[in-house]
C-alpha cells in the first residue's frame, strides 16, 4: 500500500455495519424467501463467473479425453457428462465459498468488497456456515455415485486442496498456486469419467501438460481478480501473488501466458491432437491471453472484474473449442461425410 492510500473506514474485527447491507431487489436472490437468501450468497448462485472457473475445466477435460480414448463416447453420453459435472461444479463452488467464506470471515470484515458477504455481515453464524458446508458436501456424494469409482479417488485430493486454500493465503504469498491444483485437478477427474487412465504411461505426458496449463491460467487470472482487493489485502495482511508482483504483475502473466500456450502445444503434440486443435485452442489461448493481458488496467478494480469474467469465455472457450472440433472430427458421421 502506497503512502497516503485510505485505510478502510471500519474495525477490523468488528462485524460489517448491517445497516449499509441492502437485500437483493431483484434478479434471482429477490425471488428466494428471506431465510435463503444468505445460504444462496454463500453458494454465490448471484455470481456465475466464478462458476466458470469451476466448470471450463471439467468441460475441456471431457473434451480431451473423448479426443485420446481409443473409441469416441457418443455426443449423447458427453452431454449426459456435461450436465453431471454442471450440478457437480455448482455444489462444490457452494461448498468452497461456504468454507473459504467461514475461514475468511475476519479477513472479510476489513476488505471492501467482502466486508457484506453473509458470514462477514452475521447473517450467518460460524456453525451455521460449518454445517452448510457439510450439507453441501453431502449433496455432492450422488453425483459421484453416478460416475465410475476412479472419480471419488480424484475427488478427495480435490475436496483437501479446496480446503486448504484459504490457509494458504495466510502463509503464503502464491495461494493462487495452490488454487491452481483443484481446478486442473477436472482433467483427471474427467478422464476416469470417460475410462481413460490420465497416469497411463502413453497418456500422463500430454495429461500432465495439460494440467501445468491449467495451473497457469488460473495464476493469471486470479492474481488479476486480487488485484481489485489488493490495498485492503496488504491493510488487512492477506498474502497474494497480486500483493508479492505489485508491480510486475503484467510480466508475470505474460511469462506464464507463454508457458500455459507451451504446455497446450506439447499436449497436443505428445496425444497426437488434430490441426483444429493447435489452431483453435493453441492458437485462441494465445490471442486471448494477449488480448486480456495487454488491456486490462490493474489499477482499476472494475477493469480486473472485467476481464476475469471474460477470460473464462476467451481462454477457456478456445481451449474447449478446439478439443471439440477435434471429437466431432473421430464422429463416425463426420469421418463418413468428409470420406465419401
Amino acid at each position: 500500500m502506497k503512502a497516503g492510500d485510505q485505510q478502510p473506514d471500519f474495525p477490523p474485527t468488528s462485524p460489517a455495519p448491517k445497516d449499509q447491507y441492502n437485500p437483493p431487489a431483484k434478479g434471482f436472490l429477490s425471488m428466494l424467501p428471506t431465510a435463503c437468501v444468505p445460504y444462496a450468497e454463500l453458494m454465490r448462485l448471484e455470481k456465475p463467473a466464478g462458476l466458470y472457473a469451476f466448470y471450463f475445466p471439467y468441460i475441456i477435460g471431457l473434451c480431451y479425453a473423448a479426443c485420446i480414448r481409443d473409441s469416441p463416447p457418443t455426443l449423447e453420453h458427453m452431454m449426459n457428462l456435461a450436465g453431471l459435472f454442471l450440478v457437480w461444479c455448482i455444489i462444490l463452488r457452494g461448498a468452497a465459498c461456504c468454507w473459504n467464506d467461514n475461514t475468511d470471515q475476519e479477513f472479510d470484515r476489513r476488505v471492501l468488497r467482502c466486508r457484506f458477504r453473509p458470514i462477514a455481515r452475521g447473517a450467518v453464524s460460524t456453525a451455521q456456515g460449518h454445517l452448510f458446508t457439510a450439507a453441501l458436501g453431502l449433496a455432492g456424494v450422488p453425483i459421484l455415485l453416478n460416475l465410475p469409482a476412479e472419480c471419488t479417488y480424484h475427488a478427495v485430493p480435490v475436496t483437501l486442496l479446496f480446503m486448504l486454500y484459504p490457509f494458504a493465503k495466510r502463509v503464503t504469498y502464491y495461494p493462487q498456486v495452490v488454487l491452481g491444483f483443484p481446478f486442473a485437478w477436472a482433467i483427471f477427474i474427467c478422464c476416469a469419467a470417460l475410462e481413460v487412465d490420465p497416469f497411463h504411461p502413453q497418456i500422463f505426458g500430454s495429461a500432465a501438460c495439460l494440467f501445468v496449463a491449467n495451473v497457469c491460467w488460473t495464476i493469471i487470472y486470479d492474481t488479476i481478480y486480487a488485484h481489485q482487493d489488493i490495498k485492503y489485502d496488504v491493510a488487512a495482511g492477506v498474502k497474494s501473488m497480486a500483493v508479492r508482483f505489485a508491480n510486475s504483475t503484467k510480466l508475470l502473466t505474460s511469462i506464464l501466458a507463454v508457458a500455459q500456450v507451451v504446455l497446450l502445444l506439447a499436449a497436443g503434440r505428445l496425444a497426437g491432437l488434430s490441426s483444429v486443435y493447435f489452431i483453435v485452442s493453441c492458437g485462441g489461448t494465445a490471442f486471448a491471453l494477449i488480448n486480456m493481458i495487454g488491456r486490462v488496467d490493474l489499477e482499476v478494480p472494475a477493469s480486473c472484474a472485467q476481464w476475469f469474467h471474460r477470460g473464462f469465455w476467451y481462454v477457456g472457450g478456445t481451449v474447449a473449442a478446439g478439443l471439440f472440433g477435434m471429437y466431432l472430427e473421430r464422429q463416425p458421421a463426420w469421418n463418413a461425410v468428409h470420406h465419401s
